[in-house]
C-alpha cells in the first residue's frame, strides 16, 4: 500500500495486508497533517495580530535627539501634527510611549512602543537615554489627582534615567505643580490656571486667542522659537531695545532673554521679574524694563516666520 502518492510524494510503502492496519496509517498521517496545520495558522494569526498592534511588543528604538510622547489622550493627534510640522526643519524623531493595543496614528513617520510609561524598561526601549524632550500627556479619562499621580510616576520614572532630557508635562489640577517641580520637571502645563487665564485675556483683550493660536502652530504663520546658536557681533554688548531694534529689520521679534543666574543680575532688574529656572544656574526675563545688554552665551526668545539658523 502506498500513502498518498498523489499529493505528498510517496511518502511509504506498508507491506501489510491488514486493513486496520492501513487505516490507523492513514488516520494518523491525516492527524499529523492537521495538527500542523493547526499550529501554523495559531502562530501566523499571532503574528498578523502583532503587526497589527503596530509590531512593538518589545520593540526597541535606534532614535537619537528625538521627542517621546508618553501616554495618550485626546489631544495626542494634535500634538503629533504640531511635532512633524516643527521637525520638517528640526528632523527630530517621534516616539509614542503608551500602554496600547493599537498604533495611536498610523503616520509612519511615528514610531510607536507598547509599554508602561512609568516603567523602565518601557522608557529605555523609547531611547529616553537618547532622547532631547519627552511629553507627558495626562490621562484625562481618570479624575484630575489621579491623572496628576500617574504623571508624576512618568516623570520621577523619566528623570532617574536621563535627568538631561527636557520634560514637558500637562497637569490637570494646577495645586499638584510644587509635586511634579519636586520631580525634576522641566515645564509643566496647568491645563485649568492657563486656560482660565487665556478665557481672562481674551476677554480683556480681543484677538489675543487668535494670536496665540497663530503663534503655537507650526504650519502657517509665524510662531516661537528659542534661539541659543553663538550671537553676533551685531548684538553683543546691545541694550535690549537696541537687540529689538536690530532684529525687527530681519522681520523677527526679540521678546526675552535667557541668561546666567546671578545676584548681580537680581539687582540690575530689580524693577522686573526674573523667573530663575529650574535645576540650572539660569534666569529668564521678558521684555526687560531696566537696563539689560545682551552677552555672548544668552539664549534669545523670538517670534519668527521660521526658524533661524543665523542672526
Amino acid at each position: 500500500m502506498k500513502i498518498f502518492p498523489a499529493f505528498f510524494g510517496e511518502i511509504g510503502e506498508v507491506e501489510t495486508p491488514i486493513l486496520a492496519v492501513q487505516v490507523s496509517i492513514v488516520i494518523g498521517i491525516i492527524v499529523s497533517v492537521t495538527f500542523l496545520a493547526v499550529i501554523t495558522a495559531r502562530i501566523t494569526s499571532a503574528l498578523i495580530e502583532f503587526l497589527r498592534r503596530g509590531g512593538s511588543m518589545a520593540k526597541k528604538v535606534n532614535f537619537s535627539n528625538h521627542t517621546i510622547i508618553c501616554g495618550w489622550n485626546f489631544q495626542g493627534e494634535r500634538v503629533v501634527k504640531e511635532l512633524l510640522a516643527a521637525t520638517v526643519r528640526q528632523h527630530r524623531g517621534i516616539v509614542i510611549l503608551t500602554d496600547s493595543d493599537e498604533r495611536p496614528v498610523e503616520d509612519e513617520r511615528v514610531e510607536f512602543v507598547k509599554g508602561d510609561p512609568s516603567q523602565d524598561d518601557s522608557l529605555i526601549r523609547a531611547g529616553v537615554d537618547r532622547a532631547n524632550s519627552v511629553i507627558v500627556l495626562s490621562d484625562c479619562t481618570k479624575g484630575a489627582n489621579d491623572a496628576d499621580a500617574e504623571a508624576l510616576m512618568v516623570v520621577l520614572a523619566v528623570e532617574s534615567l536621563n535627568r538631561k532630557v527636557h520634560t514637558c508635562v500637562q497637569l490637570m489640577n494646577s495645586s499638584n505643580r510644587v509635586h511634579l517641580e519636586h520631580a525634576h520637571a522641566d515645564e509643566i502645563i496647568c491645563l485649568d490656571q492657563m486656560g482660565g487665564s487665556l478665557l481672562v485675556a481674551s476677554a480683556l483683550n480681543h484677538g489675543v486667542a487668535c494670536l496665540l493660536t497663530d503663534l503655537l502652530t507650526f504650519d502657517t504663520g509665524s510662531e516661537f522659537y528659542r534661539y541659543d546658536r553663538p550671537l553676533p557681533d551685531t548684538l553683543t554688548g546691545k541694550s535690549f531695545a537696541e537687540a529689538v531694534q536690530e532684529l525687527s529689520q530681519k522681520h523677527i521679534i526679540l521678546l526675552g532673554v535667557e541668561t546666567d543666574y546671578t545676584e548681580e543680575l537680581k539687582q540690575q532688574l530689580v524693577n522686573d521679574i526674573v523667573y530663575k529656572l529650574p535645576e540650572v544656574d539660569r534666569a529668564m526675563i521678558i521684555n526687560p524694563q531696566s537696563s539689560y545688554h545682551i552677552h555672548q552665551g544668552d539664549a534669545l526668545f523670538l517670534i519668527a516666520e521660521s526658524e533661524p539658523t543665523s542672526l
